[in-house]
């Protein structure tokens, strides 16, 4: 089991992509106006942010293999068929992974869902790009996982992050794997996105009824 502070420092790097995210496309969309004298390229820092540090929001669904591997939980669950105690304790860890894996999707989803919807302003389609986008998260999600790479080590060793790439791209297994891998992550996406699009329809349905039901009450 990590301990509470591992557990914070992983969430807080799966919330900085998520907010660069938003903040990038507020930025570009307010503010790269030409007639401000303001162009999109001074954004590039916060769009390197993002990219590098979007990883690790992917990372927290591999949480879960504490969970199913380590002899601390395994132990656990080998104790829950006449114990009580065990089985409870069981489905806190469970209800627990449930939501730190969560919290990696959501703030992927919603790492996404910006720059998304500034490409389709712009009259791009984000699809041409998802195929390297897709494959260049698996790779990252890799090199924290597998290498124990972090996010700064592509400034602070570029050398070793490059030699990790190449290494990747030329063993055929382990490139299948990332491929795979990036594929259920764009699925995952998607999933989700449409997920984001119906829980923020409702709350404007429900926004709208409450609205148009004061105006009632005000009339009468």
């Amino acid at each position: 089991m990590q301990p509470l502070y591992g557990i914070a420092w992983n969430v807080a790097l799966a919330v900085i992509p998520a907010v660069a995210a938003y903040l990038l496309a507020a930025g570009i969309e307010h503010y790269s106006m030409p007639s401000k004298g303001i162009t999109w390229l001074i954004w590039l820092p916060l769009a390197f942010v993002w990219f590098v540090f979007l990883p690790n929001t992917c990372y927290l669904l591999t949480e879960w293999r504490h969970f199913l591997f380590d002899p601390y939980f395994t132990t656990w669950r080998m104790n829950t068929d006449n114990n009580s105690v065990a089985r409870l304790i069981v489905a806190r860890q469970c209800l627990f992974f449930l939501v730190y894996s969560g919290i990696g999707v959501l703030c992927y989803t919603l790492s996404i869902r910006p720059i998304e919807r500034l490409l389709r302003s712009t009259r791009f389609h984000p699809a041409l790009l998802a195929v390297p986008f897709f494959f260049l998260t698996s790779l990252g999600v890799y090199m924290g996982l597998i290498r124990r790479l972090n996010s700064w080590d592509i400034v602070n060793q570029p050398q070793l992050v490059w030699s990790v790439t190449v290494h990747a791209m030329t063993t055929p297994l382990l490139l299948q794997v990332i491929s795979v891998f990036a594929v259920l992550l764009w699925l995952l996406y998607e999933i989700v996105d449409i997920w984001v699009d119906g829980v923020a329809q409702r709350i404007g349905v429900g926004k709208a009824k409450r609205s148009a039901s004061v105006r009632r009450r005000a009339k009468r």
